[in-house]
């Protein structure tokens, strides 16, 4: 295979990197910016304009991290692959004075281990060495990020665009126990069908993520407008361009939600956290203190979307306690939400699922924090003869 170099100066190609088992909410998601995504294994591709980076970043509040193609081309050996680093053309995200990282990976290569890739790419470049970066998704990185994927003899090689983790909004500076990542909340409310317009309740609210998050939403806020991003580095970077785009995002910005959130929980700490989670988020969320056993929400309120991240015992509380706790909220949903669509994030726990009790309705694997899950999402029947 030739070598094969993204013309950036013409079109952009993307890799925008999901969550297992969000790549369904990044494709909806993008389709409703007007992008034309393509799912694949970890995500969706894009291709468009100069730019297209900078707007995936911007914009879309389930991807976990934007990757920038620099190029692709065949790599059956360590020769080929160092000629093929060498003639990747880099200036636009790298000044060529300070080493860049690379993540490897490595799927079926002819060669042996990350460290080959390393000492190609540092002769490649003509470097005394590259140093090789840790795990994306938990750390971030001044200098430039480069993503080498070797699968066969193809090499893949892509510049990090985002920086920190996309999950990174900048309004959580607390958390309460068992935080739950701002990308998994916005997932799980896109594939759950949350409109930004109908009333959201989280009966177990914690630090606020999901009502934060649905208060964005419903606002059309754009999730990076509080942040920066590593292409804000890059040499060819623009900045007045990208101030410009960033202003386009905020006028289309509502000045409030149009929906109706409210939360709950048991635990006056995790209010407080998450009033001030909201505060810099630059919202304002109605929090009542209720334990989810009697819970009572207000009169008037609803249809709409009740969303909860419950216990899973590996995190708080103790696994003895969760069948009881799970049959009560099973119980507060069929009580004071019928009528109303459920979404449960619950761990792969057939006991606790069955404790629930709800109607039969649709399961996804999804992951939060490594663990193995399912997301619960089923319409809680009506009363009789309503």
């Amino acid at each position: 295979m030739p070598l094969q170099v993204t013309n950036v100066q013409q079109r952009e190609h993307v890799f925008v990197s999901a969550l297992p088992g969000l790549e369904p909410a990044v494709e909806a998601e993008a389709k409703a910016l007007g992008f034309s995504p393509q799912k694949v294994e970890g995500g969706v591709e894009l291709t468009g304009a100069p730019g297209l980076h900078q707007e995936a970043n911007l914009r879309l509040r389930t991807a976990s991290r934007v990757l920038l193609r620099l190029g692709r081309f065949s790599a059956p050996d360590v020769g080929a692959l160092e000629k093929g680093l060498a003639g990747l053309s880099l200036g636009r995200v790298w000044d060529g004075r300070t080493a860049p990282r690379l993540s490897v990976a490595l799927h079926r290569a002819r060669f042996k281990g990350p460290d080959t890739v390393m000492a190609a790419a540092a002769r490649a470049w003509r470097l005394a060495s590259v140093e090789r970066a840790g795990v994306l998704d938990e750390e971030s990185f001044e200098g430039l990020t480069l993503l080498v994927r070797v699968e066969g003899d193809t090499c893949t090689v892509s510049a990090d665009t985002s920086g920190e983790p996309l999950h990174r909004r900048g309004y959580r500076q607390e958390v309460s126990r068992a935080p739950l990542r701002e990308t998994l909340a916005a997932g799980i409310l896109v594939l759950a069908g949350y409109d930004g317009v109908e009333p959201l309740v989280d009966p177990m609210c914690g630090s606020g993520t999901f009502l934060i998050e649905g208060a964005w939403m419903s606002q059309r806020r754009a999730p990076g407008l509080q942040r920066t991003f590593a292409f804000e580095r890059f040499p060819g970077f623009d900045a007045t361009a990208w101030r410009a785009r960033q202003a386009r995002a905020g006028t289309e910005t509502l000045p409030a939600p149009r929906s109706a959130l409210r939360g709950y929980d048991i635990n006056a700490g995790s209010l407080g956290t998450a009033r001030r989670n909201a505060r810099r988020a630059g919202v304002t969320l109605t929090l009542e203190r209720q334990d989810v056993r009697t819970l009572v929400p207000p009169a008037g309120l609803g249809p709409g979307l009740v969303v909860v991240n419950p216990p899973y015992g590996k995190r708080v509380g103790e696994a003895e306690d969760l069948p009881g706790l799970y049959r009560a909220l099973g119980a507060t949903f069929r009580r004071a939400f019928s009528g109303w669509r459920a979404a449960v994030l619950v761990p792969e726990d057939t006991g606790l699922i069955r404790a629930l009790g709800l109607p039969e309705g649709r399961s996804l694997p999804v992951r939060n924090g490594g663990l193995r899950c399912r997301l619960l999402l089923c319409s809680l029947p009506s009363p009789q003869g309503a």
